[in-house]
Protein backbone atom coordinates (compact mmCIF):
# COMPACT_ATOMS: atom_id res chain seq x y z
CA UNK A 1 0.00 0.00 0.00
CA UNK A 2 1.51 3.44 -1.24
CA UNK A 3 2.40 5.97 1.72
CA UNK A 4 4.86 8.17 2.61
CA UNK A 5 7.16 8.09 6.02
CA UNK A 6 7.63 11.28 7.86
CA UNK A 7 11.24 10.20 9.71
CA UNK A 8 13.02 11.07 12.80
CA UNK A 9 10.57 14.25 13.84
CA UNK A 10 9.57 15.15 17.01
CA UNK A 11 5.67 14.49 16.65
CA UNK A 12 3.97 16.73 19.18
CA UNK A 13 1.04 14.84 20.54
CA UNK A 14 -1.90 14.73 23.40
CA UNK A 15 0.70 13.08 25.80
CA UNK A 16 3.67 15.06 24.98
CA UNK A 17 6.62 15.88 22.05
CA UNK A 18 7.81 11.95 21.23
CA UNK A 19 10.52 11.44 18.50
CA UNK A 20 9.50 8.96 16.01
CA UNK A 21 8.51 8.37 12.46
CA UNK A 22 5.10 8.26 11.64
CA UNK A 23 3.31 6.79 8.12
CA UNK A 24 0.81 8.95 6.26
CA UNK A 25 -1.34 5.75 3.94
CA UNK A 26 -4.63 6.68 2.38
CA UNK A 27 -4.78 10.88 3.81
CA UNK A 28 -4.44 9.27 7.24
CA UNK A 29 -1.63 9.21 10.31
CA UNK A 30 -0.49 5.70 11.24
CA UNK A 31 1.06 5.67 14.63
CA UNK A 32 3.45 4.02 15.59
CA UNK A 33 5.13 3.17 12.39
CA UNK A 34 3.73 -0.08 10.68
CA UNK A 35 7.54 -0.64 9.11
CA UNK A 36 5.88 -1.80 5.66
CA UNK A 37 7.37 -0.27 2.80
CA UNK A 38 6.40 3.45 1.80
CA UNK A 39 6.98 5.06 -1.55
CA UNK A 40 8.18 8.47 0.06
CA UNK A 41 10.20 9.16 3.19
CA UNK A 42 10.89 12.35 4.22
CA UNK A 43 14.07 13.23 6.53
CA UNK A 44 12.30 15.43 9.55
CA UNK A 45 15.57 15.38 11.79
CA UNK A 46 14.73 17.99 14.12
CA UNK A 47 11.68 19.12 13.24
CA UNK A 48 8.82 19.42 14.84
CA UNK A 49 5.29 17.83 13.33
CA UNK A 50 1.95 19.62 15.03
CA UNK A 51 -1.75 19.23 14.07
CA UNK A 52 -2.54 21.49 11.29
CA UNK A 53 -3.45 25.22 12.56
CA UNK A 54 -7.23 26.03 12.42
CA UNK A 55 -8.45 29.60 11.85
CA UNK A 56 -12.54 29.70 12.78
CA UNK A 57 -12.15 33.67 12.86
CA UNK A 58 -10.53 34.97 9.45
CA UNK A 59 -12.50 37.52 7.10
CA UNK A 60 -9.85 38.00 4.75
CA UNK A 61 -6.23 38.10 3.42
CA UNK A 62 -3.96 39.95 0.95
CA UNK A 63 -6.33 42.10 -0.41
CA UNK A 64 -9.64 39.84 -0.21
CA UNK A 65 -12.06 40.49 1.78
CA UNK A 66 -15.15 37.63 2.43
CA UNK A 67 -17.79 40.18 2.85
CA UNK A 68 -16.98 42.31 -0.21
CA UNK A 69 -14.51 41.38 -2.79
CA UNK A 70 -11.22 41.62 -4.01
CA UNK A 71 -9.99 45.08 -3.07
CA UNK A 72 -8.02 47.20 -5.47
CA UNK A 73 -5.47 49.69 -4.09
CA UNK A 74 -5.26 51.90 -7.32
CA UNK A 75 -9.34 52.77 -7.63
CA UNK A 76 -9.92 52.00 -3.98
CA UNK A 77 -13.00 49.87 -4.56
CA UNK A 78 -13.81 46.36 -4.15
CA UNK A 79 -14.53 44.08 -6.89
CA UNK A 80 -17.65 41.75 -6.04
CA UNK A 81 -17.66 39.65 -9.16
CA UNK A 82 -18.02 36.18 -9.50
CA UNK A 83 -14.26 35.76 -10.69
CA UNK A 84 -12.56 38.00 -8.16
CA UNK A 85 -14.33 35.72 -5.75
CA UNK A 86 -13.41 32.48 -7.17
CA UNK A 87 -9.82 33.97 -7.55
CA UNK A 88 -9.91 35.36 -3.88
CA UNK A 89 -11.06 32.02 -2.21
CA UNK A 90 -8.10 30.18 -4.27
CA UNK A 91 -5.84 32.45 -3.36
CA UNK A 92 -6.37 31.98 0.66
CA UNK A 93 -6.08 28.26 0.31
CA UNK A 94 -2.93 28.59 -1.02
CA UNK A 95 -1.71 31.35 0.82
CA UNK A 96 -2.87 30.21 4.08
CA UNK A 97 -1.08 26.80 3.81
CA UNK A 98 2.09 28.50 4.10
CA UNK A 99 1.66 29.44 7.35
CA UNK A 100 0.63 26.22 8.86
CA UNK A 101 -3.13 26.43 8.03
CA UNK A 102 -4.93 23.13 7.22
CA UNK A 103 -8.73 24.44 8.08
CA UNK A 104 -10.24 28.10 8.19
CA UNK A 105 -13.46 29.56 7.86
CA UNK A 106 -14.53 32.85 6.19
CA UNK A 107 -16.08 35.39 8.28
CA UNK A 108 -18.53 38.21 7.42
CA UNK A 109 -19.08 41.89 9.14
CA UNK A 110 -21.96 43.83 9.98
CA UNK A 111 -23.29 43.85 6.09
CA UNK A 112 -26.63 44.91 3.83
CA UNK A 113 -28.68 41.39 3.77
CA UNK A 114 -28.04 41.12 0.27
CA UNK A 115 -23.99 42.11 0.63
CA UNK A 116 -24.25 38.81 3.11
CA UNK A 117 -26.80 36.58 0.44
CA UNK A 118 -24.03 37.26 -2.15
CA UNK A 119 -20.68 36.41 -0.19
CA UNK A 120 -22.49 32.94 0.63
CA UNK A 121 -23.63 32.08 -2.46
CA UNK A 122 -20.27 32.76 -3.88
CA UNK A 123 -18.88 30.46 -1.08
CA UNK A 124 -21.47 27.69 -1.88
CA UNK A 125 -20.60 27.74 -5.33
CA UNK A 126 -16.48 27.69 -4.60
CA UNK A 127 -17.12 24.15 -1.96
CA UNK A 128 -19.27 22.69 -5.01
CA UNK A 129 -16.46 23.34 -7.40
CA UNK A 130 -13.88 22.27 -5.18
CA UNK A 131 -15.57 19.56 -3.10
CA UNK A 132 -13.36 16.48 -3.37
CA UNK A 133 -10.20 18.52 -4.37
CA UNK A 134 -6.96 19.36 -1.59
CA UNK A 135 -6.22 23.33 -3.26
CA UNK A 136 -4.78 23.87 -0.07
CA UNK A 137 -5.91 24.78 3.35
CA UNK A 138 -9.22 23.30 4.00
CA UNK A 139 -12.29 25.73 3.94
CA UNK A 140 -14.56 24.83 6.56
CA UNK A 141 -17.55 27.28 5.92
CA UNK A 142 -18.62 30.60 6.92
CA UNK A 143 -18.90 32.33 10.02
CA UNK A 144 -21.40 34.79 10.41
CA UNK A 145 -20.15 37.94 13.06
CA UNK A 146 -21.76 41.21 12.78
CA UNK A 147 -24.98 40.62 12.19
CA UNK A 148 -26.57 39.50 15.58
CA UNK A 149 -23.70 41.13 18.16
CA UNK A 150 -24.63 44.71 20.49
CA UNK A 151 -24.64 47.55 18.02
CA UNK A 152 -23.31 49.66 21.29
CA UNK A 153 -20.39 47.75 21.48
CA UNK A 154 -19.61 47.89 17.36
CA UNK A 155 -16.04 48.04 17.60
CA UNK A 156 -14.65 48.74 14.11
CA UNK A 157 -17.92 47.56 12.52
CA UNK A 158 -21.28 49.55 11.33
CA UNK A 159 -23.75 49.50 14.09
CA UNK A 160 -26.44 50.09 11.10
CA UNK A 161 -26.04 46.65 9.31
CA UNK A 162 -26.94 44.85 13.35
CA UNK A 163 -30.05 42.67 12.58
CA UNK A 164 -32.89 42.21 15.12
CA UNK A 165 -31.93 39.10 17.14
CA UNK A 166 -35.07 37.10 15.56
CA UNK A 167 -35.49 33.79 13.82
CA UNK A 168 -36.89 35.72 10.69
CA UNK A 169 -33.92 38.25 10.91
CA UNK A 170 -31.79 35.16 9.67
CA UNK A 171 -33.90 33.28 7.46
CA UNK A 172 -34.06 36.87 5.53
CA UNK A 173 -29.86 35.50 5.08
CA UNK A 174 -29.70 33.50 2.06
CA UNK A 175 -26.75 31.17 3.55
CA UNK A 176 -27.42 28.03 1.53
CA UNK A 177 -26.13 26.23 4.55
CA UNK A 178 -23.00 27.78 4.35
CA UNK A 179 -22.73 29.30 7.50
CA UNK A 180 -21.11 27.03 10.26
CA UNK A 181 -20.56 29.28 13.45
CA UNK A 182 -22.25 32.62 13.90
CA UNK A 183 -21.92 35.21 16.89
CA UNK A 184 -25.50 36.03 18.71
CA UNK A 185 -24.74 38.10 21.80
CA UNK A 186 -27.26 36.94 24.73
CA UNK A 187 -27.94 40.69 25.68
CA UNK A 188 -31.48 40.41 24.66
CA UNK A 189 -32.80 37.91 26.98
CA UNK A 190 -35.37 35.35 25.37
CA UNK A 191 -35.31 36.68 22.27
CA UNK A 192 -31.01 35.89 22.27
CA UNK A 193 -31.89 32.22 23.53
CA UNK A 194 -34.55 31.37 21.13
CA UNK A 195 -32.44 32.84 18.42
CA UNK A 196 -29.29 30.74 19.54
CA UNK A 197 -31.78 27.47 19.83
CA UNK A 198 -32.74 27.94 16.61
CA UNK A 199 -29.04 27.89 14.89
CA UNK A 200 -27.97 25.22 17.36
CA UNK A 201 -31.09 23.21 16.02
CA UNK A 202 -29.40 24.06 12.44
CA UNK A 203 -25.53 22.53 13.40
CA UNK A 204 -24.76 26.08 13.66
CA UNK A 205 -21.30 26.31 16.46
CA UNK A 206 -22.80 29.68 18.12
CA UNK A 207 -20.66 32.18 19.89
CA UNK A 208 -20.52 35.39 21.53
CA UNK A 209 -18.73 38.89 20.73
CA UNK A 210 -19.27 41.96 20.62
CA UNK A 211 -21.31 41.97 24.00
CA UNK A 212 -22.43 43.74 27.12
CA UNK A 213 -24.67 40.68 28.85
CA UNK A 214 -25.04 39.86 32.14
CA UNK A 215 -23.39 36.59 34.02
CA UNK A 216 -27.07 35.57 34.41
CA UNK A 217 -27.73 36.11 30.62
CA UNK A 218 -24.58 34.16 29.84
CA UNK A 219 -26.04 31.40 31.77
CA UNK A 220 -29.41 31.14 30.38
CA UNK A 221 -27.33 31.28 26.53
CA UNK A 222 -25.67 28.61 27.60
CA UNK A 223 -28.44 26.34 28.27
CA UNK A 224 -29.79 27.31 24.85
CA UNK A 225 -26.45 26.18 22.97
CA UNK A 226 -24.25 29.03 23.59
CA UNK A 227 -20.50 27.57 23.25
CA UNK A 228 -17.98 30.28 23.17
CA UNK A 229 -16.68 33.86 23.64
CA UNK A 230 -16.03 35.49 20.29
CA UNK A 231 -12.55 37.25 20.16
CA UNK A 232 -12.66 37.56 24.30
CA UNK A 233 -11.67 41.33 25.66
CA UNK A 234 -11.99 42.53 22.47
CA UNK A 235 -14.83 43.97 20.08
CA UNK A 236 -14.70 45.10 23.19
CA UNK A 237 -16.33 42.51 25.69
CA UNK A 238 -18.40 44.27 28.68
CA UNK A 239 -17.18 42.86 32.63
CA UNK A 240 -19.01 44.58 35.66
CA UNK A 241 -16.99 44.26 39.01
CA UNK A 242 -20.33 44.82 41.20
CA UNK A 243 -22.55 41.93 42.15
CA UNK A 244 -25.76 42.06 40.49
CA UNK A 245 -26.41 39.27 38.33
CA UNK A 246 -23.44 37.73 38.64
CA UNK A 247 -20.94 40.22 36.84
CA UNK A 248 -20.72 40.97 33.51
CA UNK A 249 -19.70 39.19 30.37
CA UNK A 250 -15.79 38.91 31.12
CA UNK A 251 -16.72 37.41 34.65
CA UNK A 252 -19.37 34.96 32.90
CA UNK A 253 -16.46 33.42 30.11
CA UNK A 254 -13.99 33.44 33.41
CA UNK A 255 -17.16 31.78 35.43
CA UNK A 256 -18.37 29.00 33.12
CA UNK A 257 -15.47 25.95 32.57
CA UNK A 258 -17.67 24.56 29.43
CA UNK A 259 -16.96 27.92 27.16
CA UNK A 260 -14.18 28.21 25.11
CA UNK A 261 -12.60 31.75 25.28
CA UNK A 262 -10.89 32.93 21.41
CA UNK A 263 -8.07 35.28 22.02
CA UNK A 264 -6.54 37.45 19.12
CA UNK A 265 -3.26 36.39 20.18
CA UNK A 266 -1.18 39.26 18.37
CA UNK A 267 0.37 41.00 21.45
CA UNK A 268 -1.63 43.91 21.11
CA UNK A 269 -5.46 42.93 21.29
CA UNK A 270 -4.51 41.75 24.32
CA UNK A 271 -1.93 42.30 26.75
CA UNK A 272 0.22 39.12 26.94
CA UNK A 273 0.42 39.55 30.88
CA UNK A 274 -3.82 39.09 30.57
CA UNK A 275 -3.53 36.37 28.38
CA UNK A 276 -1.49 34.14 30.50
CA UNK A 277 -3.84 35.50 33.25
CA UNK A 278 -7.05 34.11 31.42
CA UNK A 279 -5.20 30.40 30.41
CA UNK A 280 -4.40 29.85 33.91
CA UNK A 281 -7.99 30.79 34.99
CA UNK A 282 -9.54 29.04 31.99
CA UNK A 283 -7.59 26.58 31.14
CA UNK A 284 -5.08 25.30 28.27
CA UNK A 285 -8.13 23.41 26.85
CA UNK A 286 -10.51 26.07 26.84
CA UNK A 287 -8.35 28.99 24.84
CA UNK A 288 -8.60 29.12 20.83
CA UNK A 289 -5.98 31.34 19.36
CA UNK A 290 -7.48 33.08 16.39
CA UNK A 291 -6.04 35.78 13.80
CA UNK A 292 -9.37 37.89 13.04
CA UNK A 293 -7.36 38.84 9.98
CA UNK A 294 -8.89 41.15 6.94
CA UNK A 295 -7.91 41.93 3.66
CA UNK A 296 -5.27 44.41 4.32
CA UNK A 297 -2.87 41.43 6.43
CA UNK A 298 -0.26 40.38 3.89
CA UNK A 299 -1.10 42.75 1.34
CA UNK A 300 1.52 45.45 2.06
CA UNK A 301 -0.40 48.10 2.51
CA UNK A 302 0.44 51.48 3.88
CA UNK A 303 -1.29 54.26 5.36
CA UNK A 304 -4.92 54.33 5.40
CA UNK A 305 -7.99 52.48 4.43
CA UNK A 306 -11.64 51.92 4.69
CA UNK A 307 -14.42 48.82 5.22
CA UNK A 308 -18.03 49.09 6.01
CA UNK A 309 -17.90 52.93 6.05
CA UNK A 310 -15.26 52.49 8.96
CA UNK A 311 -12.25 54.17 8.39
CA UNK A 312 -8.90 52.28 9.45
CA UNK A 313 -5.49 53.15 9.88
CA UNK A 314 -2.10 50.78 9.71
CA UNK A 315 0.44 51.49 12.15
CA UNK A 316 3.89 52.92 11.68
CA UNK A 317 5.41 49.20 12.49
CA UNK A 318 2.71 47.55 10.22
CA UNK A 319 1.92 45.52 13.16
CA UNK A 320 -1.32 46.21 13.93
CA UNK A 321 -4.91 48.20 12.48
CA UNK A 322 -6.73 51.01 14.43
CA UNK A 323 -9.96 53.05 14.20
CA UNK A 324 -9.61 56.40 13.15
CA UNK A 325 -10.54 58.83 15.71
CA UNK A 326 -11.60 55.77 18.42
CA UNK A 327 -8.84 55.51 20.79
CA UNK A 328 -7.47 52.30 21.82
CA UNK A 329 -10.47 50.64 19.19
CA UNK A 330 -7.96 48.09 16.73
CA UNK A 331 -9.62 46.93 13.50
CA UNK A 332 -8.90 43.33 12.93
CA UNK A 333 -5.20 42.59 13.22
CA UNK A 334 -2.31 41.72 11.06
CA UNK A 335 -1.05 38.05 12.51
CA UNK A 336 -0.97 35.02 10.23
CA UNK A 337 -1.12 31.47 12.36
CA UNK A 338 2.35 30.55 12.59
CA UNK A 339 3.42 33.96 14.47
CA UNK A 340 -0.01 33.10 16.74
CA UNK A 341 1.81 29.74 17.45
CA UNK A 342 4.94 31.24 18.26
CA UNK A 343 4.03 34.03 20.45
CA UNK A 344 1.72 30.79 22.83
CA UNK A 345 5.04 29.14 22.65
CA UNK A 346 7.14 32.25 23.85
CA UNK A 347 4.87 33.50 26.23
CA UNK A 348 4.13 30.28 28.12
CA UNK A 349 8.12 29.49 28.05
CA UNK A 350 9.36 32.16 30.00
CA UNK A 351 8.57 33.65 32.96
CA UNK A 352 5.82 36.38 32.57
CA UNK A 353 3.96 39.00 35.23
CA UNK A 354 0.29 38.96 35.00
CA UNK A 355 -2.06 41.33 36.23
CA UNK A 356 -4.67 39.38 38.37
CA UNK A 357 -1.60 37.04 38.98
CA UNK A 358 1.53 38.31 40.30
CA UNK A 359 4.18 36.23 38.04
CA UNK A 360 3.63 33.11 35.80
CA UNK A 361 6.08 30.61 35.80
CA UNK A 362 7.90 29.59 32.53
CA UNK A 363 6.56 26.09 31.30
CA UNK A 364 9.28 23.99 29.91
CA UNK A 365 10.04 23.96 26.69
CA UNK A 366 7.60 20.67 25.68
CA UNK A 367 4.74 21.50 28.02
CA UNK A 368 4.55 24.53 25.85
CA UNK A 369 4.53 23.68 22.37
CA UNK A 370 2.43 20.99 23.33
CA UNK A 371 -0.09 23.57 24.63
CA UNK A 372 0.70 25.96 21.55
CA UNK A 373 -0.33 23.13 19.44
CA UNK A 374 -3.77 22.43 21.13
CA UNK A 375 -4.51 25.95 21.10
CA UNK A 376 -3.96 27.24 17.11
CA UNK A 377 -5.63 22.95 16.53
CA UNK A 378 -7.30 20.57 18.79
CA UNK A 379 -9.37 23.49 20.96
CA UNK A 380 -10.50 24.73 17.78
CA UNK A 381 -11.73 21.39 16.22
CA UNK A 382 -13.24 20.61 19.60
CA UNK A 383 -15.43 23.23 19.24
CA UNK A 384 -16.36 23.22 15.92
CA UNK A 385 -16.99 18.92 16.08
CA UNK A 386 -14.06 18.39 13.75
CA UNK A 387 -12.39 16.54 16.19
CA UNK A 388 -15.45 13.87 15.71
CA UNK A 389 -13.63 12.99 12.42
CA UNK A 390 -10.21 12.88 13.69
CA UNK A 391 -9.25 16.53 12.90
CA UNK A 392 -7.20 18.25 15.59
CA UNK A 393 -4.99 15.58 17.11
CA UNK A 394 -1.54 13.29 16.06
CA UNK A 395 -3.37 9.89 16.82
CA UNK A 396 -3.35 7.00 14.41
CA UNK A 397 -6.27 7.08 11.98
CA UNK A 398 -6.48 10.89 12.59
CA UNK A 399 -6.36 12.60 9.07
CA UNK A 400 -3.00 13.62 7.93
CA UNK A 401 -3.42 17.37 8.50
CA UNK A 402 -0.49 18.51 9.23
CA UNK A 403 2.12 21.24 10.11
CA UNK A 404 6.17 20.64 9.94
CA UNK A 405 7.84 23.11 12.46
CA UNK A 406 11.43 24.47 12.40
CA UNK A 407 11.63 25.83 16.02
CA UNK A 408 14.92 27.72 16.74
CA UNK A 409 16.39 30.13 19.69
CA UNK A 410 16.07 30.32 23.71
CA UNK A 411 13.04 30.33 25.69
CA UNK A 412 11.16 33.16 25.48
CA UNK A 413 12.67 33.79 22.39
CA UNK A 414 11.81 30.78 19.54
CA UNK A 415 11.56 31.50 16.31
CA UNK A 416 8.98 29.65 14.38
CA UNK A 417 9.08 28.61 10.62
CA UNK A 418 6.51 26.25 8.68
CA UNK A 419 8.80 24.17 6.75
CA UNK A 420 5.47 21.93 5.18
CA UNK A 421 2.03 21.68 5.40
CA UNK A 422 0.14 18.36 4.60
CA UNK A 423 -3.37 18.17 3.96
CA UNK A 424 -5.24 15.02 3.63
CA UNK A 425 -1.42 12.94 3.21
CA UNK A 426 -0.78 15.56 0.65
CA UNK A 427 2.56 17.82 0.34
CA UNK A 428 0.76 21.40 0.05
CA UNK A 429 3.31 23.85 0.70
CA UNK A 430 7.03 23.02 1.02
CA UNK A 431 10.13 25.64 2.07
CA UNK A 432 11.61 25.99 -1.34
CA UNK A 433 9.32 24.53 -3.88
CA UNK A 434 7.77 26.14 -6.26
Amino acid sequence: MPGTRLKNAFLVTPEGVVRADMVLRNGRIVLPDDSAACDQEIDLTGKYVVPGFVDIHFHGFNLFEFTLGMYDPATETFDVSESAYRHGFDMLQKRLCQYGVTGFYVGTWAAPVDTLDRCFRYLSEHMARSSGTINGARLRGGFLEGSFLNPRLCGAMNPEYVLEHSRESFDRIQSRNMIKLANVVPDYGRRSCDLIEYLTAKGIVVGAGHVDATCVQWADAIKAGLKYAVHFTNGPTGGSTKVFDGGGSIEAVLSFDEIYAELILDGYHVNPAYVRDIMRRKGLDRIIGITDAMYVAGSGMTGEFSLGGICGEISENGEYFAVVGKKNTLFSANITMDRVFANILNWLSRPLPGIWTRKHDALPFEEAVTAAARICSTNACGLTGLNREGYGTLATGAPADLAVLSIAGSAGSYSVAVERTIVGGTTVYCVGAR
